[in-house]
């Protein structure tokens, strides 16, 4: 056969009674392929162990057959009737061909397979480009840094006893101990925690940190090491550049009993806990200090650390493993998601696929809940991630790395699933059920283009049309509340008094000081001292007959009257005659009782579309009140600069979100977003408490799309963030 001839039968498909004389490329005589229990069916399971790279590959049972005579056929036909022969499953040349190629993707075997073999590949094995890589590597990988196998093994004698059941019984009381003891001293343990924020706080936080961390690992190694599992390495991984420590106990794999996995998973998140309860009892004990403070972080970042971080099994952290092992699903996140992606194309297309794993009814419903679980805290995640790293770069290198993790872990994943629908479109395009997906999905789109919201929400506030808040004019002593709720005031009525013992004092002072100098004056010819001071002496009692009216005047503020008439809607329960008060403590509310206005605002982005007479509703945040109609009387031209109405703010615990703007003698309350202040009339005041009524505008407004609203957000985030 010619060069070319050979080139050519290479790139074609082989004939199926070709490649069965075909030589079989050597498996690898250093593997060991060794039973490991049972699968969460109750089925026979097995591991191939790779020892140059400490790796573990777990098979089915169908290819534990095909290995057991793989070297020992030496070509496809005589394996394909060794497994015939003995275990009864007839075999394709597919079939050997897909093993082939899983073996050589995994470097099992002697050397890559070459010439005819390829052509049982239906394609080759992708070869990621180096961007990929990049990008891979950037996200994940792993530095080891020591190797702690002598060191585990000559320890273990001396530590062994942690790992008993007295240790724990012992543990479990201290902890409960050290519980009951803080329980006692909440308020001081709190009262450390501000001590994290300070420079040394935040040494001692690092520190207490990588040392329970230490432990983590170690706790991990050891309970590893007493089922007789190798440690190879230990060292750390960066996820997203956040540095993670890491032990490899892989060979945990070959452990045929399940709950003595679990042990190992749930290792370290013990030996965490177990500081955390000598920790929190020594704290009890300890005088204040950075040994306190640095038990007081080693009980708080155990619990946190073990319970919200660790335990959780949405990451691969040992909440994760936990969960598998319980489960007795290895590999559950690609296993539950694959199954999740096959429940999908079901219910959108219904292609009519079998399922790639036939798993029991109620492993079927948690890992679907898992896998869905689990998309929506990855999105979340992610997406937190990738506003943090680009708030927190180089707002170029924010943008390059925002791209790359929305393109990996969110656009990647959803471009992968549309390709696998673009390959089985046939199958789909026979499905009735994609006329019905067809359907609510173009329903979808078409709600999301229709100008269906005909509303813009204000957050606001109800005013009385004529209303007064009355505070002290200067801090002193309730001495009366002439007052009550309901009560007809008219102008000049007398509300309240306060009692100012200092300025009686300063008065007091002042009076005597201006006798003094009148005094002066009345014998100055007969004090040269005083003749030559005359002047002196007449602008100080000048000056001390201004301060005594000033402080008259003080004074006679502090009996507070009504500015105007109407009634008292609102009294502070809080205040009472005898007790001390400052200016701005609250004391009544008086209003005229002529109408009410609502004050809000509404985001630039709806201001344009709601106008002058528009009308709308109220809506009280107390549900026990009912919505009142309002008019839109006035909508501000320009952008406000501060909002006016505090409790509207997120410094109240309201829906604008501002930032707090140092200037002059008071701190300003700026919105973030660009707000426009408008102002409405109420339409029916009965029902109205007669006071200041905290709710949510709801006005008649030009229709817009979810679409263009979509579209305007996302113009007003690139527009912002464009410049440079």
């Amino acid at each position: 056969m010619t060069a070319a001839a050979q080139a050519t039968a290479a790139a074609q498909p082989m004939m199926v009674g070709q490649p069965a004389d075909a030589p079989l490329p050597a498996l690898r005589e250093d593997l060991q392929i060794m039973r490991v229990g049972a699968s969460y069916s109750g089925a026979p399971t097995w591991v191939v162990f790779d020892p140059i790279r400490n790796r573990f590959f777990r098979i089915t049972y169908e290819m534990f057959q095909v290995l057991s005579f793989w070297n020992s056929s030496r070509t496809v036909g005589n394996l394909m009737k060794s497994v015939d022969a003995r275990f009864g499953n007839s075999l394709s040349i597919e079939d050997i061909g897909t093993i082939a190629r899983m073996l050589e993707h995994n470097l099992l075997l002697v050397q890559p397979t070459r010439g005819n073999w390829r052509a049982l590949h239906h394609k080759a094995q992708p070869h990621h480009p180096w961007f990929m890589r990049l990008i891979h590597n950037y996200l994940f990988f792993k530095i080891p840094l020591v190797r702690p196998e002598r060191f585990i093994r000559h320890a273990w004698p001396h530590v062994s006893f942690l790992f008993g059941r007295l240790f724990w019984w012992v543990t479990a009381l201290v902890g409960l101990l050290g519980l009951y003891l803080v329980s006692r001293q909440w308020d001081a343990f709190i009262g450390t925690f501000p001590f994290v924020f300070s420079l040394e706080g935040a040494a001692v936080s690092v520190l207490s940190i990588v040392f329970i961390k230490c432990l983590h690992e170690l706790g991990h190694a050891f309970v590893a090491h007493r089922f007789g599992c190798r440690i190879p390495t230990m060292g750390v991984a960066f996820m997203v550049m956040v540095p993670l420590l890491y032990t490899d106990v892989s060979d945990a794999w070959k452990l045929k009993s399940r709950w003595q996995r679990l042990r190992i998973d749930s290792a370290g998140m013990l030996a965490e806990l177990t500081v955390a309860a000598y920790a929190l009892t020594l704290w009890a004990f300890v005088p204040d200090g950075p040994l306190r403070s640095a038990l007081f972080v080693l009980a708080a970042t155990g619990v946190v650390l073990s319970l919200f971080v660790n335990l959780n099994p949405f990451m691969r952290f040992d909440g994760y493993y936990i969960l598998a092992d319980l489960l007795g699903v290895e590999n559950l996140q690609p296993r539950a998601f694959r199954h999740m992606r096959w429940r999908l194309r079901e219910f959108l297309f219904r292609p009519g696929y079998s399922a790639p794993e036939i798993f029991p009814a109620r492993l079927d419903v948690i890992l679907t809940v898992y896998a869905v679980a689990t998309a929506i805290y990855r999105l979340t995640l992610y997406l937190g991630i990738a506003l943090l790293v680009y708030h927190f770069t180089i707002k170029l290198v924010g943008i390059l790395l925002f791209m790359v993790e929305i393109g990996f872990f969110l656009v990647r994943p959803v471009l992968s699933e549309m390709k696998e629908w673009w390959a089985m479109r046939s199958d789909i395009l026979k499905s009735r059920r994609l006329y019905l997906t067809g359907s609510v999905f173009a329903l979808l789109v078409l709600l999301a283009f229709l100008p269906i919201s005909t509303r813009v929400s204000a957050p606001a506030v109800i005013y009385p049309q004529q209303f007064v808040r009355l505070y002290p004019h200067e801090p002193g002593r309730i001495e009366s509340v002439g007052i009550f709720v309901g009560q007809k005031v008219r102008a000049g009525d007398v509300l309240f008094a306060i009692d100012a013992p200092e300025i009686d004092e300063e008065l007091r002072i002042a009076e005597v000081e201006a006798e003094l100098a009148r005094s002066r004056l009345a014998r100055i010819a007969a004090n040269p001292d005083d003749l030559a001071q005359r002047s002196i002496i007449e602008s100080e009692l000048g000056s001390l007959k201004a301060r005594a009216e000033g402080l008259a005047e003080r004074k006679s503020a502090l009996v507070v009257t009504a500015p105007f008439d109407g009634v008292i809607t609102d009294i502070n329960p809080e205040i009472l005659p005898g007790q001390w008060v400052g200016r701005n403590e609250q004391i009544a509310f008086l209003s005229a009782g002529t109408g009410s206005v609502a004050r809000g605002y509404v985001a630039g982005n709806d201001s344009g579309r709601i106008a002058v007479e528009a009308p709308g509703w109220f809506i009280p945040d107390d549900l026990s009140l009912p919505r009142f109609p309002v008019t839109l009387a006035a909508i501000a031209e320009s952008g406000a600069q501060e909002i006016d109405v505090p409790q509207l703010t997120s410094q109240y615990h309201g829906a604008i979100a501002v930032h707090a703007v140092s200037g002059g003698k008071r701190q300003r309350l700026a919105p973030v977003a660009a707000q426009y202040a408008v102002m409405a009339h109420v339409s029916e005041t009965n029902g109205l408490p007669g006071r200041s009524l905290q709710g949510v505008m709801m006005l008649d407004a030009k229709g817009i799309s979810f679409a263009e609203q979509a579209w305007r957000r996302v113009l007003t985030v690139l527009f912002r963030e464009a410049g440079f």
